[in-house]
């Protein structure tokens, strides 16, 4: 099923005929090894290789006693593209960026038998598991006892390494050269324009993929997880591209060379659990 997806061509396309940028598709091709999933993953065909970032399935029972619980809706429609990506695709491998429940190194009432539930489904066939995390020594814990799984902060497949830390703009100096990171651990978000039948123009802020030149930052698996809206996306490197999720069947190339500035009230964005915005941290050499 790989190798069906790994059409030979040069630069980024999407996995249809190429027309130019205005083209759609589920599938984008970002290069010889890495493809972009209008599901919210990350396919390396070459590595036989699934990345999902903050999968978060084991909501767990902590989440269900909030106030604001997941709608069941919701959560089944997660299960269905998680498994239509295992199906789709039947990797050797799949590499989880960041936790699988609040506080995964616990766990609460029922909590356990659920994570079992996922973890039967994503090593079914003799498939491997993989988890980065940013801290391992807080995911380690009852949730992974007897599943073979050992948190890392790094993973490197192929040329390219995965991680999940909360950045965008700053990383270490990649090696090889050739490869790129993948970062699942913070979620662009774009505030994009559209236009009403009346003329009227509105808003929409859509989850997306973004390349910076030095990485290709994930959406979050899950449609509930905390985004980072991308303020100035002028001041991105010259590099930089980026595809919107739109649904679960449609990425849409970004034109951030042309975009509007949204208006101030798109500016003001709380995020809860949160006094103040993130902060670019330097990265270690």
């Amino acid at each position: 099923m790989f190798e069906s997806c790994n059409n030979p061509a040069p630069g980024v396309e999407p996995m249809v005929q190429w027309w130019g940028l205005e083209l759609q598709a589920m599938q984008i091709k970002f290069s010889d090894d890495v493809i972009l999933d209008s599901r919210r993953a990350v396919l390396l065909p070459r590595q036989e290789t699934l990345v999902l970032a903050d999968l978060f399935l084991g909501l767990g029972a902590g989440r269900r006693k909030r106030p604001d619980p997941v709608p069941n809706g919701q959560h089944h429609e997660i299960w269905e593209r998680l498994l239509g990506l295992l199906e789709d695709y039947q990797p050797r491998r799949v590499v989880l960026l960041g936790d699988i429940k609040p506080n995964q190194g616990h766990l609460e009432d029922e909590e356990g038998e659920e994570l079992r539930g996922l973890f039967y489904k994503l090593q079914a066939h003799g498939r491997e598991v993989v988890q980065v995390v940013g801290h391992p020594e807080r995911a380690w814990g009852p949730s992974l006892e007897n599943t073979g799984i050992q948190p890392m902060d790094s993973y490197r497949v192929g040329n390219n390494t995965l991680m999940h830390h909360r950045r965008i703009f700053v990383y270490p100096r990649h090696d090889p050269p050739n490869g790129f990171w993948i970062n699942g651990g913070l979620h662009p978000l774009f505030a994009l324009p559209i236009w009403e039948a009346d003329g009227s123009q509105q808003w929409i802020r859509y989850p997306a993929f973004l390349y910076t030149g030095f990485a290709l930052v994930m959406p979050s698996f899950v449609p509930y997880a905390q985004g980072w809206e991308v303020m100035q996306p002028e001041r991105l490197p010259k590099q930089a591209r980026a595809w919107k999720v739109v649904g679960d069947y449609l990425l849409s190339p970004i034109p951030l060379a042309d975009l509007p500035n949204p208006p101030d009230s798109m500016r003001l964005v709380t995020r809860s659990g949160s006094k103040a915005r993130h902060k670019e941290t330097p990265a270690e050499p």
